[in-house]
């Protein structure tokens, strides 16, 4: 078969990875929700380090650099079956529908406050921009890699992390010229340790991990990435490095500058910019923070459109999926799959016009990812502890430190992340419109509709489909 230009030429090197890495979960919206924590979010970040980033990265990278193929389809497929290996790759596209449609929304609620801040809340505004800069950032995924790393790296150079150091540095200026710090800042035991008896706090760490989710995801990118071997784990730990410092900073930013009770989980970023340029005098700057922000988040949709969607592929070219959903343009892109995505993301924006509050759409829809992306992880950290039993002569240039317990010890300390994750995800932010009992079932039917469809394709796959199809 003739390789494809994408497959001959290895387009992205290590910053490149760093930052579409980056692009998949830095993003200023975790800020507002981790300053509502307080000093508390010190803790928080810890054991969001401990419980979630280091596995992830640790076991992700083993993972890629010893199957460096498309991502967790390959990786549990190894380690489990097909099967099981086309389950986990649709749990993590299936979480990215949700979480996509909840990003886009968020760019929507920064580009209001460059027009009009009360057009956050106008239900038909937000569909608007999500129909259109979705359906945008698909067509512009169907020139290949290279595009969408360039996108990626303009967006969250500019977009996230531009903004964030101009958010962090004029924060520490208002601190340091002894204005008020809106959130105590004693170091006592109290005001550091939340309490885990109160169901808010399990929820607020459940946000707080899911501030981070999808670093694993740049490794569908492992076929056109420089010395694979060497360049992955660079990049990932250098994305989670950059993510963790500048979020828990900013997150402090935002909670020394906004009265607690004040800060809106989504726009509480560009609030504390409207603060800071009203209080030194750079109002007119406001417009253009939102257009940044706006324009750095719609660079995470475009690097989480193209990812998932890549380990989807491969799971449907070795005979999951029918061959129009493998069918791929001159840049290897899966166009068929993108169209299809983008159909299902339009339909769920919908439900933002169906709920009276903006705020429990977004609460749907991110509950729905955290609980579909926690069985995914579930399946990941068990392939990477069976792999080093069952294919211990595969090479892996970079392993988890500590042999057959470090890898115990690191993939259980995720899979009880995971299923302290699942557990809490069934537990609503609030009452809300929402009783508990509505939440609860809502939840239920969705991860059991996502969960079963991938065992229902499996077994109605035709073995024509493992016939790669002309391009």
């Amino acid at each position: 078969m003739k390789l494809q230009p994408e497959e001959k030429k290895h387009q992205i090197g290590v910053l490149t990875l760093t930052l579409i890495t980056a692009a998949l979960f830095m993003t200023l919206r975790n800020m507002p929700m981790m300053a509502q924590a307080g000093m508390s979010m010190i803790f928080f970040n810890v054991i969001t380090i401990i419980a979630y980033l280091l596995p992830v990265a640790l076991i992700s990278a083993e993972l890629a650099t010893g199957w460096p193929k498309n991502g967790v389809f390959h990786w549990v497929a190894a380690a489990f079956g097909a099967r099981l290996g086309f389950v986990a790759v649709w749990l993590q596209w299936s979480q990215s529908i949700f979480g996509i449609t909840s990003i886009v929304a968020y760019v929507a609620a920064s580009l209001a406050y460059a027009f009009d801040p009360d057009l956050g809340s106008n239900k038909f505004f937000i569909v608007a921009v999500i129909l259109s800069v979705y359906w945008a950032a698909t067509l512009a995924n169907f020139y290949g890699s290279k595009g969408s790393g360039l996108i990626s790296t303009i967006a969250v150079t500019t977009g996230v992390l531009l903004p964030t150091v101009a958010l962090i540095a004029l924060g520490a200026i208002y601190v340091g010229a002894g204005n008020t710090i809106h959130f105590d800042t004693q170091l006592t035991t109290d005001n550091l340790v939340p309490s885990i008896s109160q169901t808010g706090n399990l929820v607020l760490f459940l946000s707080f991990v899911f501030g981070f989710v999808g670093v694993e995801v740049s490794a569908s990118h492992a076929r056109e990435v420089k010395n694979v071997r060497r360049v992955y784990p660079t990049a990932i730990f250098s994305a989670a490095a950059i993510g963790f410092v500048l979020t828990l900073f900013g997150g402090l930013a935002v909670a020394a500058i906004l009265p607690v009770n004040s800060i809106d989980q989504i726009n509480g970023a560009m609030q504390a910019f409207s603060a800071l340029f009203e209080h030194f005098g750079l109002l007119w700057l406001t417009p253009v923070a939102a257009v940044l922000i706006a324009f750095g988040a719609t660079g995470q949709v475009s690097t989480w459109i193209v990812g998932p969607v890549k380990g989807l592929l491969a799971a449907g070219q070795a005979g999951n999926l029918p061959h129009w959903a493998q069918k791929v343009n001159a840049k290897g892109v899966p166009t068929n799959l993108l169209i299809v995505q983008a159909t299902l993301i339009s339909f769920i924006a919908l439900s933002f016009l169906i709920v009276d509050n903006v705020n429990t759409a977004f609460l749907i829809l991110t509950s729905i990812a955290v609980l579909v992306y926690s069985l995914m992880y579930a399946l990941m950290y068990a392939a990477a502890i069976r792999l080093r039993y069952s294919h211990p002569e595969v090479e892996r240039p970079y392993r988890v430190p500590g042999g057959k317990i470090g890898i115990w010890i690191v993939g259980g300390v995720g899979l009880l992340a995971s299923a302290a994750c699942f557990a809490i995800g069934f537990l609503p932010a609030s009452s809300g419109e929402l009783s508990v009992e509505t939440f609860e079932i809502m939840m239920i039917v969705g991860v059991l509709t996502v969960t079963i469809l991938p065992f229902l394709i499996f077994a109605l796959r035709r073995s024509g489909w493992s016939a790669r199809p002309a391009q």
